[in-house]
């Protein structure tokens, strides 16, 4: 059975549920105590997580969209690099 052409790869599927992890842990941090640069890493998460959800779509974002700072903050994510005290 042929695939839909409107179905991504398996590479942009965990791509996408990385992304969908990275939006969580933004979402569910506690933000009590959090300086400035605390509040950026929530929202590069958050952008950089949506935008990983919406890869292979028509319209969405593709792998070279990504700038080497977000290259590196999802390598970062991947290898459990990123600490927020308060999910701890």
């Amino acid at each position: 059975m042929q695939k839909s052409i409107y179905e991504v790869s398996a590479q942009y599927k965990e791509l996408a549920a990385v992304g969908r992890q990275m939006s969580d842990m933004s979402e569910y941090a506690n933000c009590k105590g959090f300086k400035e640069e605390d509040f950026k890493l929530l929202n590069d998460l958050s952008h950089v997580g949506n935008a990983l959800t919406k890869l292979g779509n028509a319209f969405g974002p593709r792998l070279g969209d990504f700038s080497e700072e977000d290259k590196d903050l999802i390598a970062r994510f991947i290898k459990k690099e990123i600490d927020i005290p308060q999910m701890r």
